[in-house]
């Protein structure tokens, strides 16, 4: 299997080899083959050069095509699984695609000197008095009491809200928010699971005492609610409600996006906002406005919209506006454009693990654009040099 990812990274790769390393990687057992040549390849530095367009789905289905009749064609989810993308983008290639009319550049360049760590478990727990604990330096363990919850730090990562026997009719609202750079994973206390992307919150009572189960939300939040047909579960930002029983969808309000989005992955929802009320089935998205403007839905790939929930960046079809807009996110940095913003679209799958540099690293492969990192705002640029090609 070596082999076969080194003719892949190094261009050399034939038809029969190609099909071959897909079913390798389609199994589970085989992904220690794939952690250790990336832990080797790590260490190995390749010229831009060798860093190229490759459209992998449309290879795959011209190798199909030739040997349908010959044999059965292997059926992959590719959509869904992206798996080899998945696995050799951490290897330090992406698939990608630009829409400048042109056939794709090899680049030149200076490589990122500077560098950034990746986010993580980082987030401040507001309770009911104003006192605030950063949850990253806390210990494991009880936190606090808040009325009839008892609040512990489970791991890095996760608090929960748990009952316990004293009878506290008192109910406070607490309030979970990540910064830039940060994620945390809450349970509320009636056991729904909570995911925070960075730079977001919610707002949240430590008893759902009510006929709802109401919390409210900023930035980018998903949830795996408990069923409860007595009392339906709540998400309110603004002007939009998202009414659910039982169900995982994902809330995106974030500010500087130009639209918000609400995505159903299992259950039903209805959103509600001045104008509007829509039912969500699975695999839909809501999008609107933050005014409040109509609900329109559209079908969507739901493993592309949680992939941050997942440790990913899945880039289909994005600018380079809105991948930065995720970066600046998660990196904790801010993003200046020197001169035309490049026009460029990006496909391809990334860890959010990787330090900035390597995800740059990724993105300068498209060929027309150049970044610097100065503390921490990152310019991006149009690569000049490329463009004289």
């Amino acid at each position: 299997m070596n082999e076969l990812l080194d003719k892949y990274v190094h261009k050399t790769i034939g038809e029969d080899d190609f099909i071959e390393l897909f079913q390798y990687i389609s199994k589970d057992e085989y992904k220690h083959v794939l952690d250790d040549y990336m832990k080797y390849s790590d260490k190995l530095t390749l010229p831009d050069a060798d860093v190229h367009h490759v459209d992998w789905q449309h290879m795959y289905n011209n190798i199909v095509d030739k040997k349908e009749k010959s044999r059965t064609a292997i059926v992959i989810d590719f959509a869904k699984k992206i798996t080899i993308a998945a696995s050799l983008v951490a290897v330090g290639y992406i698939a990608y695609h630009t829409y400048l009319g042109k056939s794709m550049q090899q680049t030149t360049g200076k490589t990122v000197k500077a560098d950034l760590a990746p986010g993580g478990n980082k987030a401040i727990l507001k309770l009911g008095d104003g006192t605030e604990i950063i949850l990253n330096d806390a210990q494991t363990g009880k936190l606090s009491q808040q009325g009839s919850s008892v609040i512990n730090k489970e791991n890095e990562g996760l608090i929960s809200y748990a009952a316990n026997e004293r009878k506290e009719t008192r109910v406070f609202t607490n309030v979970l928010t990540t910064p830039r750079g940060g994620q945390y994973r809450l349970e509320l206390p009636d056991h729904s699971q909570v995911w925070l992307n960075a730079e977001s919150s919610i707002t949240f009572p430590t008893a759902f005492t009510g006929q709802y189960r109401k919390v409210s939300v900023t930035g980018e939040v998903y949830f795996e609610v408990s069923k409860d047909k007595s009392k339906p579960f709540m998400v309110e930002n603004q002007n939009t409600t998202v009414e659910v029983l039982g169900t995982h969808f994902n809330v995106n309000v974030y500010p500087n996006e130009v639209q918000s989005a609400v995505t159903l992955l299992e259950g039903s929802v209805r959103l509600k906002n001045n104008h509007s009320s829509r039912i969500l089935q699975p695999g839909q998205q809501a999008v609107f406005e933050a005014n409040g403007s109509q609900i329109q839905l559209r079908n969507v790939d739901t493993e592309n919209v949680v992939d941050w929930k997942n440790g990913l960046f899945i880039f289909e079809d994005a600018n380079i506006t809105e991948v930065m807009r995720q970066v600046e996110r998660w990196y904790d940095v801010d993003v200046k454009y020197v001169g035309k913003v490049p026009a460029i679209k990006f496909n391809g799958i990334v860890s959010r693990n990787n330090n900035v540099s390597k995800l740059l690293k990724f993105l300068r492969a498209a060929g027309n654009i150049e970044f610097n990192i100065n503390n921490k705002t990152i310019e991006v640029k149009t690569n000049q040099q490329a463009k004289m090609k």
